[in-house]
């Protein structure tokens, strides 16, 4: 019996094992080593350098008649805005006023109860506000009536009475003024 006759291989095989080598190895290369380049130039807050380092809030106006909405708005927005590095919230004298203003609360249904299409079963809540950031040095504006609109959707619990829409409304009181305080600062101290 005569051997079987030996298989050579090709003459471009080791130079495909090469390349499929150098193609993964590039590979890994951009997936695992270039994105983490990106996080050691990151840092936390923002870029922007803002002309001024204390700021004074003024109250809070209300023409859209929100029960507690001031309140809860002023506190939430002087906490968003102490977190902030260098801008310190002052009482008077501050270098810059926020003036803040909430314009408009509205709320309409998302979605129905399927047992009784008459009564909804979650709500969309937007809350509206002007703000007016003024340099107290020129007493010349940042920005006039800068419009912020916060919305959320709030899901009544199923099988609850017409009032339902009340206690729902109350909950998410607190989140549509914590969300608009976040944007109103992110508004004060981001490029205008």
């Amino acid at each position: 019996m005569t051997p079987p006759p030996r298989q050579t291989p090709p003459r471009n095989a080791s130079r495909r094992n090469t390349t499929t080598t150098a193609r993964l190895s590039w590979l890994a290369f951009f997936f695992l080593v270039l994105p983490l380049a990106g996080c050691g130039a990151y840092s936390l807050g923002s870029k922007s350098k803002i002309p001024f380092s204390t700021l004074s809030l003024a109250p809070i106006e209300n023409t859209a008649y929100v029960p507690q909405a001031q309140a809860l708005l002023h506190t939430q927005l002087a906490d968003a805005i102490s977190q902030e590095s260098g801008l310190r919230l002052v009482a008077t004298g501050g270098a810059a006023t926020l003036h803040v203003r909430i314009v408009g609360y509205t709320h309409s249904v998302a979605a129905t109860n399927p047992d009784d299409t008459a009564l909804g079963s979650s709500f969309n809540i937007r809350l509206t506000a002007n703000c007016t950031l003024t340099d107290n040095r020129t007493e010349k504006p940042y920005f006039t009536d800068r419009r912020i609109e916060v919305s959320v959707v709030a899901h009544s619990p199923t099988g609850t009475a017409a009032g339902s829409f009340s206690a729902v409304e109350y909950e998410t009181l607190p989140v549509l003024t914590r969300d608009l305080a976040r944007r109103i600062r992110d508004t004060v101290t981001g490029v205008w």
